[in-house]
């Protein structure tokens, strides 16, 4: 598979060159080591794809685009992971899986047992570090659509945040599973390493989310998140399998 590169705000014309971002055009020639002629795919964040043979000059990089495309590796459900904040390394792990995974919104936000705890200044550079972890999963996996992330500063400003019909707390207290099959959209609150705090799944419950279990074994927070939308992947017809 030739290199994806996200170009934004970018429209592709075919016969027309499209230029590389100066982040895109260093990873090309610095990291890939790509020379002129190789083919790369650039891709806009809004499901637009195009590919071309690469070149460089002396203000940076682009491709002649030689075909335009809509891949089709969107989720036909979509799918929202509310995550509480939790430690930063696993925070990266569980944003690149759920965009392999299809999620089309992620909102984080700081719960009762959140440990880790983000000042102003700290959370504005973390947010741009996890749009790069969005963008560069979305580039690795084949996504030309970039999921959009959200911070909210108190559980209930997040569980308020989303209308759908289907929305599910994850809870390993809970014995009824969440109704996955005839949605068009559905979301997923996971907690933190610890868990909700019952004010947290009650709060929850009086906003219209339904408290569920997936499995009979208890997930840890990075994994509970990506089981979810596999399910609800699977269950929509996103997933293949026989």
């Amino acid at each position: 598979m030739a290199p994806r590169f996200y170009t934004p705000d970018t429209e592709f014309h075919l016969g027309e060159p499209a230029r590389l971002t100066d982040k895109a055009r260093h990873h090309a020639g610095r990291v890939l080591r790509m020379a002129a002629g190789d083919r790369a795919v650039l891709f806009d964040g809004r499901g637009n794809e195009a590919g071309g043979p690469i070149s460089f000059d002396d203000k940076g990089a682009g491709i002649l685009v030689e075909d335009i495309r809509r891949p089709e590796t969107e989720s036909p459900l979509r799918m929202t992971l509310m995550q509480a904040l939790v430690s930063l390394e696993k925070m990266d792990w569980i944003l690149e899986k759920a965009v392999e995974a299809g999620v089309a919104e992620i909102i984080v936000f700081p719960s009762e047992r959140s440990v880790v705890k983000l000042a102003a200044e700290r959370l504005a550079k973390r947010m741009a570090h996890w749009e790069d972890v969005i963008v560069s999963a979305c580039e690795q996996c084949g996504r030309a659509s970039v999921p959009s992330l959200a911070f909210k500063q108190r559980p209930q400003e997040a569980f308020s945040s989303k209308t759908c019909p289907a929305r599910y707390i994850l809870s390993p207290g809970e014995t009824a599973a969440p109704k996955l099959t005839g949605l068009e959209e559905v979301a997923f609150a996971v907690g933190p390493e610890g868990g909700f705090s019952e004010n947290e799944i009650a709060l929850a419950r009086s906003l219209g989310w339904r408290s569920a279990l997936i499995g009979p074994r208890v997930l840890r927070t990075e994994t509970a998140g990506l089981v979810a939308l596999s399910l609800a992947g699977a269950a929509s017809g996103d997933m293949r399998f026989s």
